[in-house]
């Protein structure tokens, strides 16, 4: 809905302005002297125009922004225009109406008229935020409008059918005074909200800053249009001209497209380089143009006026093109003063930096510290900043945050040395356009000078950090292995537990009772009992002692010390019940490795044979100096790979597994670290 209203106040502002074209071509030469100078076609026409639509383009992205509303309502001076030029068209060109209803229009257009122009005295003290500086300045907006209210007042008390354009100030009625007093208050309002603007513009930074400066510059030109129609007339001798009109023409014209371009799309263009040139051209101008006035004058003075003004002349123009040349280096500082704000005072800029290294005692603080001293130093667009770490990889930060971590070769880099020793780099990125000057440069190997100290530092720091890192790394590895040995160890245990109650106590559980009834058999003797009667019990101590064998084996067989890997894993198969099958390479099957290596390969082939589902199949090769074994089976949950791994690692191998459907590959790389041997025969 206000996006929409916004749009209909545009569609109003087009009318007039279309309207105010044909009564203008009606009654004079659309190109006349009169028509820019009198009446302001068609620069303030598109002024007008251009609020209407700028501030509809602001309403319709940011609703909530006041100065959209503001420009809308300074788009209205178009329907002022129009009235103006039919009230001159009837009054003066005999056109189609009666004098009284021209009278009436040109009122109606006074009514809308100062609305607009206080809207502008708004928008420079709203801007760019839509707030004003303080709370402080709220007098600044009531003088304004109390003004504007004054000047309404007055209007209405005048006669529609008796109103004259220019002349209601004059008359000596009532609303002569109440006119006088408005027309005041608002000028004060302008004056108010030039300082509010200034000042702001003083204390802003960064994105703000470019605002400020497209709603400054515009305000300038107001300005400066401004004194051109008080100061041209009085030299021509005529009270209006299309001279002295123009400038404030294209002033009005360019004040929406500045505004629009600092609330909407402020970061396209770098206005910063827009004023700074501008005012060394303003700057520079005015000295020569001063100095060669004042030495003609001299000279003149000195020699006489009758000797002609060739001489003076040459002579000025030698003097002031010698005398320019030590000016110019403080003309180009002013406008950098005016233009880049603190970043004009690179030295300044230098000192701020040293007091953020002494209040920011954090190393990691550094860096984007240096690529913001360095960017607001030289005034250039991004900045990044690299640390060179030799225990890690290297540290950069780049200013804005938001910027591009692509920097082109055209770019300007400065190396961070110390004794030889190249401890970084700042690198920073201009604005198109803006090359780096000599003492930007230099600026920039003061601050690299200045950092070195900082910049050894902080490696230092990056780099105990990092070690720092790396050890709780290591102990964390540490804690989490002896974790895993313990829960290994428990494991075992259990397991061990288990397998003895299940295999070795179920043959010794019958032996004590079937002693007692021995010993006591038909009431005689344990003597004369029948041998016949001891060879279960004998059976079960057999088939008893032969599982503890096979317990044994399985913790650490005997065999692997004595016959070697291949012979220790064929019979750890052959026991095994399933199909399962042993391949081993001619290079390792009368070889001997060291124990460590050894036991780890057999510990995992025995994990891995009983968790996994026959058929299995056992694989053990020799390749240079690493030892492979496989074991392929059908997976099942619960097979021990972190305690593998640990058993693998402490011999300084790698364990793995990977799946294909439901089968499973374990495979162990172990490094023969000893000199493979024969086994012994």
């Amino acid at each position: 809905m206000r996006a929409r209203i916004a749009w209909c106040v545009a569609g109003l502002a087009a009318v007039a302005a279309l309207l105010d074209t044909l009564f203008t071509a009606a009654h004079l030469a659309l190109l006349s002297e009169a028509t820019v100078a009198d009446h302001g076609w068609p620069l303030i026409t598109l002024a007008g125009v251009g609020c209407a639509f700028m501030g509809a383009l602001i309403v319709s992205r940011l609703p909530r922004q006041p100065l959209g509303w503001l420009l809308c309502t300074a788009g209205l001076i178009s329907v002022t225009l129009a009235a103006e030029a039919y009230g001159d068209w009837v009054l003066e060109g005999d056109g189609p109406g009666s004098p009284y209803w021209a009278h009436v229009a040109g009122w109606a257009g006074s009514l809308l008229g100062w609305p607009a122009f206080t809207a502008i005295i708004m928008v420079f003290l709203f801007a760019p935020d839509g707030h004003l500086l303080s709370p402080r300045w709220r007098w600044a907006a009531w003088i304004s409008l109390v003004g504007l209210g004054l000047h309404t007042v007055g209007t209405l008390t005048i006669s529609p059918g008796q109103f004259v354009q220019g002349e209601q100030y004059g008359t000596s009625s009532v609303s002569a005074p109440i006119l006088s007093v408005g027309v005041a208050l608002v000028a004060a309002g302008l004056v108010a909200s030039l300082v509010s603007l200034v000042l702001r513009l003083r204390r802003a930074t960064d994105d703000v800053r470019r605002q400020l400066l497209w709603i400054a510059s515009s305000a300038a030109f107001l300005a400066f249009g401004v004194m051109v129609v008080l100061v041209v007339p009085q030299i021509q001798g005529q009270e209006k001209s299309w001279l002295a009109a123009l400038p404030l023409g294209f002033a009005q014209l360019a004040f929406p497209v500045c505004v629009a371009v600092a609330v909407l799309r402020h970061r396209l263009v770098d206005i910063d380089l827009i004023v700074n040139r501008t005012l060394v051209l303003g700057l520079a101008t005015g000295v020569v143009g001063a100095g060669y006035v004042l030495v003609v004058v001299v000279v003149g003075l000195v020699v006489g006026g009758g000797t002609g003004r060739l001489w003076p002349s040459l002579f000025a123009t030698a003097f002031v093109a010698i005398a320019f040349q030590p000016l110019r280096r403080r003309v180009v500082t002013v406008a950098d003063r005016l233009a880049f704000g603190a970043a004009a005072a690179p030295y300044e800029a230098l000192a701020t930096f040293s007091r953020r290294l002494g209040d920011v005692p954090d190393p990691a603080a550094l860096l984007p510290a240096m690529a913001e001293a360095a960017a607001r130093a030289v005034n250039a667009s991004s900045a990044r900043v690299v640390l060179h770490v030799d225990a890690g990889p290297d540290q950069a930060a780049i200013w804005p945050p938001s910027g591009s971590e692509d920097f082109a070769d055209t770019d300007v880099e400065q190396q961070v040395v110390d004794r030889g020793e190249r401890l970084g780099s700042i690198t920073v990125a201009m604005p198109a356009g803006r090359p780096l000057r000599a003492r930007e440069r230099q600026l920039l190997a003061d601050l690299a000078a200045q950092a070195r100290m900082a910049f050894r530092n902080a490696r230092l720091t990056a780099e105990r950090t990092r070690q720092v890192h790396e050890l709780r790394e290591h102990a964390r590895d540490l804690d989490e292995s002896r974790r895993r040995l313990i829960d290994a160890r428990d494991a075992e245990r259990s397991r061990l537990e288990r397998a003895i109650g299940h295999q070795v106590v179920l043959h010794l559980a019958p032996i004590p009772p079937r002693l007692r009834e021995l010993s006591h058999f038909d009431g005689e003797p344990a003597a004369v009992v029948d041998a016949a009667k001891l060879g279960p019990l004998v059976e079960s101590l057999t088939d008893a002692l032969e599982a503890l064998r096979e317990l044994t084996r399985g913790v650490f067989p005997a065999q692997l010390a004595r016959s070697g890997l291949p012979v220790a894993l064929g019979s750890l198969l052959a026991r095994t019940a399933g199909s399962r099958r042993l391949l081993v390479d001619h290079s390792v099957a009368t070889r001997r490795f060291d124990t460590d290596v050894e036991g780890a390969a057999y510990f995992c082939a025995v994990e891995a044979v009983r968790e996994l589902t026959p058929p299995v199949a056992v694989v053990l090769t020799l390749a240079g100096d690493q030892l492979t074994l496989l074991v392929r089976g059908t997976k099942r949950t619960g097979l021990p790979l972190g305690h593998m791994r640990d058993r693998v690692e402490s011999a300084g191998g790698v364990v793995s597994m990977t799946s294909q459907g439901d089968h499973a590959v374990v495979e162990v790389r172990l490094p023969v670290l000893a000199p493979v041997q024969a086994v012994a025969s």
